[in-house]
């Protein structure tokens, strides 16, 4: 007769632990696309990737623009100028390993634009050459 009354306490014991108000915890969402190198660049790559954070306690909302990029057949010190969606978001440095990074967050001087899977990513040189998509 225990045997059988086990799985019944171990039922309420659950129920009631769970009954308690979790308190909310911080939503985080993720999307990220890949980018490809073009015209001359093919070993170049990198991705795009968005994120944004909610409902973290002590902290605002947040939103998260990564741009990276590796790879890239250009001498170290090129400025390459983001595009997303046909928009100039700002410009990554190549490093002396061929790579850079372009971070924008909320609350800076340009809001982050959203990354999706229709969204168009295009790096290009400053004369407008298109290095990857």
């Amino acid at each position: 007769m225990t045997f059988r009354l086990l799985p019944l306490r171990l039922l309420l014991t659950t129920l009631i632990s769970l009954s308690f108000a979790i308190p909310a915890s911080a939503i985080n969402t993720e999307s990220r696309i890949p980018l490809m190198g073009c015209r001359g660049h093919y070993a170049a790559s990198g991705s795009a990737r968005y994120v944004t954070i909610r409902n973290e306690q002590k902290k605002a909302d947040e939103e998260i623009t990564t741009i990276e990029i590796e790879n890239v057949p250009l001498p170290p010190g090129t400025v390459l100028v983001v595009y997303v969606s046909e928009k100039q978001v700002g410009t990554i440095k190549l490093d002396a390993k061929q790579a850079g990074t372009l971070t924008l967050k909320s609350g800076s001087r340009s809001y982050p634009p959203p990354i999706g899977p229709e969204t168009e990513v295009q790096i290009k040189t400053r004369s407008g050459k298109l290095v990857l998509r």
